[in-house]
């Protein structure tokens, strides 16, 4: 005689069914240490991940991802662009710094600050971690560069980033929201 068990048992045991098996295990807490390189690591992927979620599906943005076939196969538009971003950018701790430092000593940064706010992009910070936060303005930067990268063509895609005026910046915002 079988039967079908699910939940838990106090807080020792777990009943649960897999692929049509029934299983019970040992109930466990998972273990959040909250330790500052976790921290520290959090705050990049964090960050990047929420600037990325801004990114409209329906955004011309997108539509020049789709039309250069960069996304893989079964891979979200957020997914690729957080894991380009890691990749090429933040790879490492010493890059986050440098790339915070460099867009938060940026004369345009109240450009780039203002663009991030509009499109809901906001700062990223955990109080167990030891890197600066992540800058709203960093996130859209890096968007930015990230479509250079990719060669976008067109008036509001190729500007370098130390020319962008505040009317370029506000048209870049325009290619990332619903078209």
């Amino acid at each position: 005689m079988s039967m079908d068990a699910s939940g838990k048992l106090g807080d020792a045991i777990v009943f649960s069914k897999w692929k049509g098996i029934n299983y019970v295990r040992q109930y466990v807490i998972p273990a959040n240490p909250e330790d500052p390189d976790q921290g520290d690591q959090r705050i990049v992927l964090g960050g990047t991940g929420r600037a990325c979620g801004k990114v409209a599906v329906t955004s011309p943005f997108n539509v020049k991802l789709a039309e250069k076939s960069v996304i893989p196969a079964g891979q979200s538009k957020q997914s690729y662009l957080v894991s380009y971003i890691l990749t090429h950018y933040l790879d490492t701790m010493t890059k986050y710094t440098a790339e915070l430092a460099a867009v938060t000593a940026y004369s345009g940064i109240t450009s780039w600050n203002a663009g991030a706010t509009t499109l809901g992009i906001v700062a990223f910070d955990l109080d167990y971690a030891t890197v600066g936060p992540y800058a709203k303005a960093v996130g859209l930067t890096l968007l930015y560069k990230t479509q250079q990268a990719l060669g976008f063509t067109g008036s509001t895609y190729t500007p370098t980033l130390s020319t962008m005026t505040s009317t370029k910046v506000h048209a870049f915002i325009t290619k990332l929201k619903v078209v």
